[in-house]
């Protein structure tokens, strides 16, 4: 039953899911378009053209991932918001299956939205990062032909001066580069799920205020972020104060604080989980 639970809510989700890889892939396109266009002629001629066209790209790839990141927070919501606490929750809730399983079905569908959501906007900032490479390498190459023989060539030579600066960065870290930016995907995953998590809880709580519950899920949502900021900001204040010239590492000196951070953002989540499921089995009353 829960896979046809997931099947379900999987089929509301596409749609809008759709649209945003839409968004992405045009952004995307436009974007590298944009940096495959300039050449080094037209910065002598029309040097205006270069700046004008890379900053009006860039802020409409920026708007796109925005809308991306922000549409997805608001879809999700929506969507738990008009199938469990509208009149659509009654189909919902007369199903025969336990307020559990639904629950968990929205959890692990909204979850994976937002992650092939995350994907998409990687895929997209590696694409556009490896053609404005391509693009810069082939314009060096182009204006001095005798330092480098082909585009392959100039790569290598530019990762061999990138790990040395990898090398200089890692000694100040204390940790591999490719250790860290595990630690950092890790990190900003478990928060984005875990987020996901506070987004469907607020919008549970806001279900306490029966006459304006949108307005009381946003509210709800603004009151926890500010909790957290402040929290977050409580827990990093020893840091500031810590000696980084004494420290093993900055990621020795960083790292703790991060890690309570994010166990605090996780308790979060655990409580909105709890909370959704007692308003959803216990204070229950459909618009």
């Amino acid at each position: 039953m829960l896979g046809k639970l997931l099947k379900y809510e999987w089929n509301g989700l596409r749609s809008a899911l759709l649209i945003m890889l839409i968004i992405m892939g045009t952004t995307t396109f436009m974007t590298c378009a944009v940096i495959l266009s300039i050449r080094p002629e037209y910065s002598n001629d029309l040097p205006w053209y270069s700046v004008l066209a890379l900053t009006l790209s860039f802020l409409l790839y920026y708007f796109g991932l925005i809308g991306c990141s922000l549409g997805s927070t608001i879809i999700i919501a929506v969507r738990f918001y008009k199938t469990c606490y509208t009149d659509q929750g009654y189909l919902t809730h007369t199903l025969p299956v336990s307020t559990l399983k639904i629950f968990n079905a929205k959890i692990i569908a909204s979850i994976s939205f937002v992650f092939v959501t995350i994907l998409t906007m990687l895929l997209s900032v590696f694409i556009i990062g490896n053609i404005g490479l391509n693009h810069i390498i082939s314009i060096a190459i182009a204006e001095n032909p005798a330092e480098f023989a082909s585009i392959a060539e100039a790569r290598s030579a530019l990762m061999h001066e990138l790990s040395l600066v990898f090398e200089s960065l890692e000694a100040d870290l204390g940790i591999s580069f490719g250790a860290f930016i595990a630690y950092l995907i890790i990190y900003f995953i478990i928060s984005a799920f875990a987020n996901v998590m506070i987004i469907l809880g607020c919008v549970s709580l806001g279900q306490l205020y029966s006459k304006h519950r949108v307005a009381g899920a946003i509210l709800a949502y603004i009151a926890t972020q500010f909790v957290m900021q402040i929290i977050g900001r409580i827990i990093s204040i020893p840091m500031y104060f810590r000696n980084f010239d004494n420290a093993n590492s900055i990621f020795s000196v960083m790292s703790p604080f991060m890690n309570v951070a994010l166990l605090f953002i996780v308790i979060i989540a655990v409580f909105m989980y709890f909370a959704s499921l007692h308003m959803m089995t216990k204070k229950l009353n459909l618009e």
